[in-house]
């Protein structure tokens, strides 16, 4: 199951808020702790001096005894303590204080182990050799941070959930304008190609509207030009059909076997081109599907040239043209391409050439080298074509009035769309000679 964005957003988010807040209760705690130790360390200070003060003002051991227990008794949990003369008499000392010799004691702040429990002590003593020590276990100390540190961070625990709340609230908030993108796609019908509203759209997601409505416009186009080329195709083919129909039914009412033979031999004609006619839209709907033509390889034009003119040979001897190839570069020429795809190139301009050139005309292909490109040039005297009209000879289906030939007006779109996939130009102008074309496909060399 695919983990949707809001969820992905709030673990992202609510993980790196708890783990901020993790290490700051962890450095306040032992902030905390360290600040109450300094506290507590204070407090022994305090009762220390405070004993030895009252030890000063009292003036028989019996009352100074009994003065003294009394005081502290509220905190004899929190402190332990003792006092004791120069001569080591001990005037007193709490219950809790533990047992020890009066030679373990230390002036000033000290640590030590006493019965496997671990003490913190304070040592004083005055002008005239009484000695105070106040003690407390380590223990205690550490329950009383611990306490304080709980007690400090129970807001903490508290808030955690409120805050997953407010974050997962706000980031639902966040990825809204997704939803509605996401829906405004869905409730589309399929032929509902209008560009998506960026109306009040965020500007993180701004490139995938973009993007969307950039490719409804090349779906756009494509359909239409899709919807362009069914529509065409079904026009040119009725036109032979109908012939086909027509001449069948001329055959089948034929009142000799002359008038029968000229129908077969027009619908033979009309199954020809019908048949050209389709191989031709295969060959540009192959085209438009493919953007890349297989594996790229290095081509030898001129071995390529040579079977397109063999194969087209028959083709001109039966209008007598003199078909030829010549060569003006004495090294290889070279592309990098598709061996079919260029055999189909090379085999419509010649078709296209031979179709339009006169009877007992020529047909001349040349392939010539330069430092930046190799030229396929064929050269033809037929009738050639209007300046104007050149580059709509392009468009599919589109076929010069007058001319007298029945072709389907796919050559040279197919000529124009394999030369693109190779990188290639196509360039039409007069033949030098005066009569005829001239056409150039330049590769890059």
């Amino acid at each position: 199951m695919r983990r949707s964005l809001r969820q992905r957003l709030f673990f992202i988010l609510a993980g790196s808020v708890v783990c901020a807040w993790l290490a700051t209760a962890l450095f306040s705690y032992f902030d905390t702790k360290k600040q109450i130790d300094q506290m507590l360390d204070a407090s022994l200070v305090q009762a220390a001096e405070l004993i030895l003060v009252l030890m000063a003002e009292l003036e028989t051991g019996e009352v100074r005894a009994k003065t003294v227990f009394e005081l502290p008794t509220n905190h004899a949990q929190m402190i332990a303590y003792r006092v004791w003369t120069a001569d080591k008499h001990l005037l007193v000392a709490s219950p809790n204080m533990p047992r020890i010799t009066t030679d373990s004691w230390q002036k000033g702040f000290s640590n030590k182990v006493i019965e496997n429990e671990n003490w913190r002590f304070y040592g004083i003593e005055n002008h005239h050799g009484v000695h105070v020590e106040v003690g407390q276990r380590y223990d205690f100390r550490s329950t009383f941070a611990k306490n304080v540190a709980t007690h400090l961070f129970h807001p903490v625990w508290f808030a955690i959930p409120l805050l997953a709340i407010l974050i997962w609230l706000s980031v639902s908030w966040g990825v809204a304008p997704l939803k509605v993108v996401t829906k405004n796609v869905m409730k589309r019908s399929a032929d509902d190609l209008a560009p998506l509203n960026t109306r009040n759209v965020p500007s993180e997601i701004m490139p995938l509207i973009e993007a969307l409505n950039g490719l409804f416009s090349k779906i756009g186009k494509l359909l239409e030009k899709e919807r362009r080329f069914t529509a065409d195709a079904s026009h040119e083919l009725r036109t032979p059909l109908a012939a086909i129909r027509t001449h069948t039914q001329v055959a089948q009412q034929a009142r000799n076997e002359k008038e029968r033979m000229d129908a077969l031999d027009r619908i033979k004609e009309g199954t020809d081109r019908a048949v050209r006619l389709i191989e031709q839209l295969l060959v540009l709907a192959r085209l438009d599907h493919q953007n890349i033509f297989g594996a790229q390889e290095k081509v030898n034009l001129s071995d390529v040239v040579i079977q397109a003119v063999l194969s087209e040979n028959t083709h001109s001897m039966e209008k007598n043209i003199d078909l030829g190839f010549s060569k003006r570069t004495d090294e290889e020429a070279i592309v990098v391409g598709n061996a079919d795809l260029l055999m189909i190139l090379v085999r419509n301009i010649l078709n296209n050439a031979i179709c339009y050139t006169p009877e007992g005309g020529t047909v001349d292909v040349s392939i010539e080298k330069s430092d930046e490109c190799i030229n396929l040039r064929i050269l033809d005297t037929g009738p050639g074509i209007p300046e104007e009209r050149r580059k709509r000879v392009f468009d599919r289906f589109y076929r010069i009035e007058g001319s007298g030939e029945n072709g389907c007006g796919l050559g040279l779109s197919i000529v124009l769309r394999i030369a693109e996939m190779h990188g290639a130009s196509v360039h039409l102008t007069d033949n030098p000679t005066g009569q005829g074309l001239c056409l150039v496909v330049a590769f890059s060399s």
